[in-house]
């Protein structure tokens, strides 16, 4: 029979052979798929409110949809954005309104989609053809893009790119 030195060598080895096995596991899991892969959110402005005008510039609320193609939840804690107009007039030309971080809790079910606001400050400075064609025809054509930083079910940051059109609604 084996001593005590003989019995820890074979508790020894018993544990690295678990380790061997769940680690051989987790492998096999991985190749095979197991491990979720988060397919990147559809992000898009559907709508944007106004909030007030002044000298200077102005607030805008910017509703962005976030779709969820994903078979299980997302929850983020931070979308950063960079929000282009199209300037007035211009086939191709746009114009940079505003670039940013909203870091605040957001949480989309599987399948599923939320609304974020994000209050967005703007100087007239550089965009104001644009804005005022806004105001004037009471639609835009946007595009946006940025980075939203998935917490759960795995850390990671997945990219979006949106482009469209969408109508000013009133703050009131």
């Amino acid at each position: 029979m084996g001593g005590p030195s003989e019995r820890q060598n074979e508790g020894a080895g018993m544990t690295r052979r678990i380790v061997d096995v769940v680690a051989t596991v987790m492998l096999v899991c991985w190749a095979a798929g197991c491990v979720p892969r988060v397919e990147s959110p559809e992000v898009r402005v559907v709508g944007v409110r106004l909030g007030g005008l002044g000298l200077q510039g102005g607030l805008v609320y910017v509703q962005l949809s976030v779709v969820n193609p994903n078979e299980f939840g997302l929850e983020a804690d931070r979308l950063t954005y960079d929000l282009d107009l199209r300037a007035a007039g211009g086939d191709d030309e746009w114009v940079n309104l505003t670039e940013g971080a909203f870091s605040e809790e957001v949480r989309v079910g599987a399948r599923d989609s939320a609304v974020v606001e994000i209050p967005v400050e703007f100087s007239y400075a550089g965009v104001g053809a644009a804005v005022r064609s806004i105001l004037a025809r009471g639609t835009f054509d946007y595009r946006v893009s940025g980075r939203i930083s998935v917490t759960e079910p795995i850390s990671t940051e997945v990219p979006y790119r949106e482009r469209g059109t969408v109508a000013l609604v009133d703050g009131g």
